[in-house]
């Protein structure tokens, strides 16, 4: 499996080269910009980053996607899936590589945001008085900054579930399509039509359980990640559910 790793590792390297050039352009900006004193630009920088934070997410999302059914189609499936290991190995490999590319694209940008406010913090004067704003404005409302982010720690959590999730629910919908239409070339459309529905009706579940409580404003993370206890169930069980059947699907059942 280390290899398959090393192997899912290395074809998704250009890609993320290409994300790393626009990242550190967005850099380049936010320093010239602070560091010539430019306050409006370095807000834009600032949004910028945080924009292509969220582009990143879209990027590895659609990437790990779009490789296995690519695997699927093309030659290099016979490579990847005739390995002498199991489909188990074969999809935790991508997914592993998925979470890895992921990760270090977090670390960097959160670095990278967090050095940034702390030059901000040293050049700025407006940093201390926005922050005791920000601080007010939420103490006014009930909430208190602490709790906003235990509360984002939460969410964050969930949010890696589901986002997985969303990734083995494509991989099942592929392989489903796989199957039954093997060389027909709408087998694409269909399964991104398959999982268009496959989505919805999750969606539609998730939204009809309760939560188990209802934590106020001031909640710890311990009673907001309580609260979302059968979302995230949910979303673990259709998790593991489309990793196993998409592997048996791909052992058993897709000819390459």
């Amino acid at each position: 499996m280390l290899k398959m790793l090393k192997y899912e590792f290395r074809r998704g390297i250009f890609p993320l080269l290409i994300v790393g050039i626009v990242i550190a352009a967005i850099e380049l900006y936010f320093l010239i910009s602070t560091l010539t004193a430019h306050a409006d630009h370095s807000v834009i920088a600032v949004s910028l980053l945080i924009l292509a934070a969220f582009c990143c997410y879209l990027f590895v999302l659609i990437y790990g996607i779009i490789s296995y059914s690519q695997d699927l189609k093309n030659k290099s499936g016979y490579l990847v899936f005739m390995a002498p290991i199991s489909s188990y190995k074969v999809i935790g490999a991508k997914l592993l590589s998925i979470l890895l590319t992921g990760a270090i694209i977090v670390a960097v940008i959160f670095g990278l945001l967090t050095l940034d406010l702390s030059l901000a913090y040293s050049t700025y004067d407006s940093i201390d008085t926005f922050y005791d704003f920000l601080s007010n404005i939420l103490e006014m409302g009930g909430y208190s900054l602490g709790g906003v982010i235990l509360r984002l720690l939460a969410f964050i959590l969930v949010f890696l579930i589901q986002f997985f999730m969303t990734i083995t629910l494509a991989y099942l919908a592929v392989s489903v399509c796989s199957t039954i239409l093997q060389t027909k070339k709408i087998k694409g459309f269909i399964s991104f039509v398959l999982f268009i529905v496959f989505y919805v009706i999750l969606s539609v579940i998730a939204s009809k359980i309760p939560h188990l409580s209802n934590p106020g404003p001031n909640a710890t993370f311990m009673e907001a990640m309580y609260a979302m206890i059968p979302q995230i169930a949910l979303y673990f069980v259709v998790m593991v559910a489309s990793y196993i059947g998409s592997s048996v699907l791909l052992e058993k059942k897709i000819s390459l």
